[in-house]
């Protein structure tokens, strides 16, 4: 598949704005929520003389180890079948309030845009407006694509792998005991802006294949899974991403929150301002990150991988 990078000078460009994931502060505030459920949940649990909840953490851990995306299918199946019923008998004999959870949650947030789950779990996803190739191009560069980053940030027990090549990047992030890590990567190419004067709006726009899974598991403790995508640019004395796509799982009491999609043909724009010379070399790059956060040290793994690849084009229109 050819890959391209096309730039477009035009007069008029239209930015896209993107609603925020949860900050900081609104995750800790669900955490504090859900904490006293959580605690009176894990001590019915630990107080099981069956086994069966030991045997449930491993299967729990066995789920993050596992190799590829079919052995984890096959694994949350059998946690299903095997706990299920187990771990949903003690949820319920702490008589939590679905809808009174469901309405604080929302005011936490303040929107109802999320999925809760039947243990509180809890997805969100943000994404841009769905974006439009420009139709007409003055160059082209083919692939492949020379400008890759990558980077990755692990804190204690937690493995982060980010990769790159010519047209693809990934990124994977695995938080173990009391640990979270970041995984990012970046590939693109140098442009140097052409013509005479100074252009104010240059936008951005990307087509790819995209995939993502991410697992959050909560064990006495409070787990978060993200991936996110996007668009990197740089250019003299400016190095921003813009995320167009954002996906999170939290599992803030018990059991595990899963988000999984892929999407062939993914359209990504964003619009960077600025003052930029014609002459200037910039760096246009599709962009992917992984994070995963496990608290505290008796939590089992957290993970979370992306992938994009089959990079068809990273387009730029330049106006001033």
């Amino acid at each position: 598949m050819r890959n391209i990078l096309l730039l477009l000078v035009m007069f008029t460009s239209q930015a896209i704005s993107l609603a925020q994931m949860p900050t900081e502060k609104q995750i800790q505030a669900i955490d504090k929520y859900m904490a006293p459920n959580r605690k009176k949940v894990t001590e019915l649990l630990e107080a099981d003389k069956t086994g069966q909840y030991k045997t449930y953490k491993a299967d729990l851990k066995a789920i993050s180890a596992a190799s590829d995306a079919a052995a984890r299918n096959e694994l949350i199946a059998k946690l299903e079948r095997d706990h299920h019923a187990f771990i949903k008998n003690a949820y319920n004999k702490v008589v939590v309030n679905h809808e009174e959870q469901r309405r604080e949650v929302a005011r936490i947030l303040g929107h109802n845009n999320f999925v809760f789950g039947e243990f509180a779990d809890i997805q969100i996803e943000v994404l841009a407006p769905s974006a439009v190739l420009p139709l007409r191009f003055d160059a082209e560069l083919n692939c492949p694509l020379e400008v890759t980053d990558k980077s990755d940030n692990s804190i204690l027990a937690a493995d982060c792998v980010a990769g790159v090549s010519d047209c693809a990047l990934g990124c994977t992030a695995l938080s173990e005991v009391a640990g979270g890590c970041r995984s990012k990567a970046s590939v693109g190419d140098n442009f140097e802006l052409p013509g005479s004067g100074v252009f104010t709006s240059i936008k951005v726009t990307t087509q790819t294949d995209i995939s993502y899974e991410g697992i959050a598991m909560a064990v006495g403790g409070y787990s978060q899974s993200n991936v996110k995508f996007g668009i990197r640019f740089k250019a003299p004395g400016v190095d921003k991403v813009v995320m167009t796509k954002e996906v999170m799982a939290l599992a803030p009491v018990v059991w595990l929150s899963r988000i999984k999609g892929e999407q062939d043909n993914y359209v990504a724009s964003a619009t960077f301002t600025g003052s930029f010379n014609s002459g200037t070399v910039i760096t246009v790059q599709s962009h992917t990150e992984a994070f995963s956060l496990s608290l505290p040290v008796v939590s089992v793994p957290s993970f979370a991988d992306t992938s994009t690849s089959n990079i068809d084009s990273i387009r730029i229109v330049g106006s001033n």
